[in-house]
């Protein structure tokens, strides 16, 4: 008996510290599981907003005021599909964000271009309506009354 019964005292030895760290490791490795889940998702939703911001910069009509702005956002949007098809999806979370922010630099440029142009505008019927002012003011006879 006394070889079964040590027999089994070393198996029980053995076990124990297979069950110190197993524990553990289940932890961690849960934890590892759900911090590459959150990182590990697809960005759809980023990619899908990089895309209505760059519709939004094409119609603010930044393919004519700025255009290399704008080409830039596209390359960093196709860059992040390719990235997503490749399942880099932290890449692709990066190039969508960053095509995101050109595109809204862009037609934040076109915007203020328009807005630029429509000052200049307003600046040159102010000014010749000034002159034409100045002009009919000058021909017609001073009407100051006369000093006696």
């Amino acid at each position: 008996m006394s070889t079964v019964f040590g027999s089994n005292h070393l198996r029980q030895r053995r076990k124990a510290p297979f069950r110190r760290w197993l524990i553990p490791s289940l932890i961690l490795l849960c934890a590892f599981e759900n911090s590459s889940c959150s990182t590990g998702k697809p960005p759809t939703e980023i990619l899908s907003k990089a895309e209505l911001d760059l519709r939004a910069a094409s119609e603010a009509r930044a393919d004519e005021l700025a255009p290399m702005d704008l080409q830039s956002a596209r390359e960093k949007l196709e860059a992040s599909k390719r990235a997503m098809a490749a399942g880099r999806y932290e890449e692709a979370r990066r190039l969508a964000e960053i095509a995101q922010v050109e595109a809204e630099l862009a037609a934040a440029k076109a915007e203020a271009e328009i807005t630029r142009r429509a000052a200049d505008d307003l600046r040159r019927r102010i000014d010749t309506l000034r002159v034409d002012s100045e002009r009919s003011s000058a021909s017609e006879p001073s009407r100051a009354p006369a000093k006696e």
